[in-house]
C-alpha cells in the first residue's frame, strides 16, 4: 500500500492565511461600522439653528446641542468641565460661513457698527467661505476659536472677552495633550483676566467675580505659580455671596496649597 508522505507542519499555511485576511477584513468594517455608529448618534445630539449675522446680513446655518442630549461626568481643579457624547465647548463658537465673523455665542449679536466694519475690512476681505462638518472635532474646535479671536481683537473687543476665549482654547489644547500650547493661552487667558478685573464690569463672560477669582487661583496653581495662586485665592474667600460649588473648590484649592509649601 503506498504510503502518502505530508508537510504536518505547513498543512493548514492556506487556511490560517484565508483565516487571518477574513479575522482582518471582518475588524475593518466591524471598526468602521462602530465609527459609522458613534457618528451618526453625535448627528442625533445636534441641530441645525438659524443665525442672522449682524455684519453681512447673512442667514445661515449653525450648529447646536439638543437640549438633555449631553451629560455632565466630572469638573476638573480649574473647573473644565467634561461632557459625554459631545461637549458643549466645541459648539460655543458661530462663524459666519459668508464673512467670517465668529465670535462665542454669548457674543455674537453684541457687536457695534464700528466694530462691523473693522471685521468687513480686516477679516471679510481675505475670508474664503468654508463649509464646516456637520460634527466637530477638538480640532475644528479649535479653528473656530481661534477665529473668534482674530474677530475679537480686530474689532477690539474688551480684554476679558479675549481672556475667556483664551481659557477655552486652553482647554481644547488639554484635551489633545499638548502642553506648550495649552500653557501659552491659559497665561493670556490670566493676563487678560487681571486687566477685565481693573476695568470691566461683571459678569464677564458669564462668570461673576468669585468664579473668576476661583478660575485665576486654580489656572495659576496649574502652571507653577502658587503664591500668586494663594493671593487670589485668600480674596476669595474674604468674599460673601460666593457659590456653594466655588467656595469648597477655593477649600480643595487651599488644602492643595498647603501641602504645596509643607
Amino acid at each position: 500500500m503506498k504510503d502518502y508522505i505530508f508537510d504536518l507542519d505547513n498543512l493548514f499555511v492556506e487556511d490560517k492565511v484565508k483565516s487571518a485576511k477574513n479575522l482582518k477584513k471582518f475588524q475593518e468594517e466591524e471598526m468602521s461600522q462602530n465609527e459609522n455608529n458613534e457618528q451618526k448618534n453625535l448627528e442625533n445630539c445636534l441641530y441645525d439653528k438659524t443665525m442672522h449675522c449682524p455684519v453681512c446680513d447673512y442667514d445661515f446655518k449653525a450648529r447646536a446641542i439638543r437640549k438633555g442630549k449631553t451629560r455632565f461626568v466630572k469638573s476638573e481643579l480649574d473647573l473644565r468641565c467634561i461632557y459625554d457624547p459631545v461637549s458643549p465647548d466645541y459648539y460655543d463658537v458661530i462663524v459666519c460661513e459668508q464673512c467670517g465673523y465668529a465670535a462665542i455665542s454669548s457674543k455674537f449679536n453684541r457687536i457695534t457698527d464700528r466694530q462691523a466694519k473693522q471685521i468687513i475690512n480686516n477679516i471679510s476681505i481675505n475670508y474664503a467661505h468654508k463649509t464646516y462638518p456637520k460634527v466637530y472635532d477638538v480640532d475644528v474646535a479649535i479653528e473656530r476659536y481661534k477665529l473668534a479671536l482674530l474677530n475679537a481683537t480686530v474689532k477690539g473687543a474688551k480684554a476679558g472677552e479675549k481672556a475667556y476665549i483664551c481659557l477655552k482654547l486652553g482647554w481644547l489644547y488639554r484635551e489633545k495633550k499638548d502642553a506648550q500650547n495649552e500653557i501659552s493661552y491659559l497665561k493670556s487667558a490670566i493676563e487678560g483676566f487681571n486687566l477685565a478685573f481693573t476695568n470691566e464690569n461683571f459678569p464677564i463672560c458669564g462668570l461673576e467675580e468669585g468664579t473668576l477669582l476661583y478660575i485665576m487661583s486654580a489656572l495659576n496653581y496649574r502652571l507653577g505659580n502658587t503664591d500668586e495662586s494663594k493671593k487670589i485665592l485668600g480674596r476669595l474667600l474674604v468674599k460673601t455671596n460666593v457659590p456653594e460649588m466655588i467656595k469648597k473648590n477655593a477649600e480643595d484649592l487651599r488644602e492643595l496649597l498647603r501641602a504645596t509649601h509643607k
